[in-house]
């Protein structure tokens, strides 16, 4: 019995010995697993704290530009929160500041609790449109990413040129941090007043004891001092030169200081008579004569020129007012005889000067109308040869004065287009409409141009450009006039090549 007893215990006691331990281990699981679901809960916690994130668009493709980034950052709704453009501006209106600029966007973010804002700028760059983001820090506001602008020739590549940035600016976006929250004093307890004692009556006969000292005061607690925000460090001027020459190149498009051009023409003249009563009347063609009309074949400097004086002074309407001249002069012309056997020099020269008023319209001002008015002359002359001279070939002087209008037009980043149609009213004809010829002649003339420009940079283009002066005439003759004809028909189409500036 006792050996069974013995037994027994042994067995109890072997038992409790394998489960002490389980026990020991059990607990150290359950932490484990505790730890474990903690760790994953703090990182759970820092992927929700999403970024609050808005987006600023200027241009004539803000509004493809503000669509595509939006839809970027709420594509990643557990990264980033967006914040309505609307909240940016009407905050930043109400503090006064440039939300584009490093101090507005600080000032804002701190406003709205902005970890980023997303600054994109469509404005067009000379002749170039463009597409520039850039990265802002909420909390103070400098540049974290501002990849090379994009150049798309129309809004619907925007999206593709966001995208192609989009690598580089999420790397700005991850850097960027909200301003911090202002540190609160802690409450200071008031200060604890003691109450002046109650001084007991002092009996009639009784001697007033000592005066007692006075207790040294509790000094006053120290003023609660609001912590003073850090002024914004400024950045560096480099990132905002872009804007400045942004802003410039667009001023220069629409009111440059001087444009011109310089280069070689070729011209033709054809002067034919109608209804010519005797038939003495000697038509004159220089070039080759095709149904009438003269090829331009005639060599000619040409030039002109136009300032815009207060360009440098005003940035309203009176900067596109401009002074505006041209001059085109032959050399080298001979013409004939009746015969054919005597060559006669020849000049041929036309000069204008006048004022020029440009008005820009469309998106980004890549359209502009044009009034010109304008006083000039017209010379064709046929010098004499010792003495003598074709008498049936008069010289003609033009001095006329006219209104143009004109239309010019950027087709795309390297191509411009010119346009030009006027009506000038001949004030002199010169021998033509002297008593020898015509003397009750009434007159009209009408010029036209076209111009092609391709650009080479920002100043430089080469031009072609094709233009016509033609000049109508009624005589009105009478009888007993040296000449008898219903009228005439005087044009000189042109053809040149020249260099462009724009400044």
């Amino acid at each position: 019995m006792t050996r069974t007893r013995h037994v027994t215990a042994a067995a109890l006691l072997g038992a409790a010995l394998l489960l002490v331990p389980a026990a020991d281990a059990a607990p150290k699981k359950a932490s484990a697993r505790t730890a474990q679901s903690a760790t994953k809960k703090s990182r759970a916690a820092k992927v929700t704290e999403a970024r609050r994130v808005a987006v600023l668009a200027s241009g004539p493709h803000a509004d493809a530009a503000r669509d595509v980034l939006e839809a970027e950052v709420a594509r990643r709704p557990a990264r980033y929160e967006v914040v309505p453009e609307s909240a940016v501006r009407s905050a930043a209106s109400r503090l006064g500041v440039d939300p584009k600029q490093p101090a507005g966007a600080a000032a804002v973010a701190s406003e709205l609790g902005l970890s980023a804002v997303l600054v994109a700028d469509t404005a067009t760059v000379g002749k170039k449109q463009q597409v520039r983001i850039t990265v802002r820090n909420g909390r103070d506001g400098k540049a974290l990413a501002s990849p090379a602008a994009a150049k798309p020739a129309t809004a619907k590549l925007v999206p593709v040129a966001v995208k192609r940035q989009w690598t580089a600016l999420e790397r700005g976006l991850q850097k960027s941090r909200a301003p911090e929250a202002a540190p609160v004093a802690p409450a200071q307890p008031p200060t604890p007043v003691e109450p002046e004692p109650v001084k007991p009556a002092t009996p009639i006969a009784e001697t007033p004891p000592p005066a007692k000292a006075p207790e040294p005061k509790t000094p006053d607690a120290e003023p609660i001092r609001k912590p003073v925000a850090a002024t914004p460090k400024k950045e560096d001027k480099a990132p905002e030169k872009h804007d400045d020459a942004v802003s410039t190149q667009q001023e220069s498009r629409s009111a440059p200081l001087v444009e011109g051009a310089l280069g070689l023409k070729l011209f033709g003249r054809s002067l034919r008579y109608k209804d010519d009563v005797f038939g003495v009347l000697r038509p004159y063609t220089l070039g080759k004569d095709v149904a009438g009309l003269a090829l331009p074949g005639a060599p000619q400097f040409s030039g002109d020129v136009t300032v815009y004086p207060l360009a440098p002074f005003q940035k309203g309407a009176l900067a596109r007012l401009g002074l505006t001249g041209s001059i085109d002069q032959s050399f080298g012309l001979k013409s004939t005889g009746s015969t054919g056997a005597v060559s006669y020099p020849t000049t041929a020269r036309e000069w204008t000067a006048g004022l020029r008023y440009v008005m820009p319209f469309g998106q980004a001002q890549r359209y502009g109308f044009e009034v010109t008015g304008t006083y000039g002359m017209n010379t064709f002359r046929i010098d004499a040869v010792d003495g003598e001279r074709p008498l049936d070939l008069p010289n003609v002087e033009y001095k006329t004065a006219g209104l143009g209008l004109g239309l010019r037009a950027a087709l795309s980043e390297k191509f411009d287009f010119n346009f030009r149609l006027g009506y000038q009213h001949p004030l002199d004809s010169g021998e033509l409409s002297s008593d020898e010829w015509f003397p009750r002649m009434s007159a009209g003339a009408v010029t036209g141009s076209a111009t092609l420009a391709y650009r080479l940079n920002r100043i430089l283009d080469v031009r072609l450009k094709a233009d016509l002066r033609r000049y109508f005439f009624k005589f009105n003759p009478e009888p007993g006039d040296p000449y008898v004809a219903g009228g005439a028909v005087d044009q000189y189409p042109g053809l040149s090549l020249q260099v462009g500036f724009r400044y």
